[in-house]
């Protein structure tokens, strides 16, 4: 089961992580000035995962793979962490589709 993981950042604002069931990130979040933007930064990718979202996908300069998840708007809204081959990444796509509505929630903020 994939959760989302709100975090309050050292230097100021707050960022969520998307984790797998091993605990590994999937995915991170821009930087949010309160929690309850981050909350709604989550609250739109679970609405727009499953709609119209853009995946952008390309190879890194030292042969990893990396995807970057944009609003129809064209914001963004995740990126996600680097993986070994292009396979993984769709494998990653397509789970990050299936399991973002139905993630848990934590929150380590305090």
């Amino acid at each position: 089961m994939m959760k989302f993981v709100i975090n309050r950042k050292s230097e100021g604002g707050y960022q969520f992580f998307l984790k797998d069931s091993a605990d590994r990130p999937v995915l991170w979040s821009p930087r949010f000035e309160t929690k309850t933007e981050c909350k709604d930064g989550i609250a739109v990718l679970r609405r727009q995962v499953t709609g119209h979202i853009e995946f952008d996908k390309w190879q890194t300069e030292s042969g990893r793979y990396v995807f970057h998840l944009r609003s129809k708007e064209g914001h963004l809204l995740a990126m996600s962490s680097p993986f070994g081959s292009k396979g993984e990444c769709v494998r990653h796509i397509y789970e990050v589709q299936q399991k973002v509505p139905v993630a848990g929630e934590e929150d380590l903020s305090f």
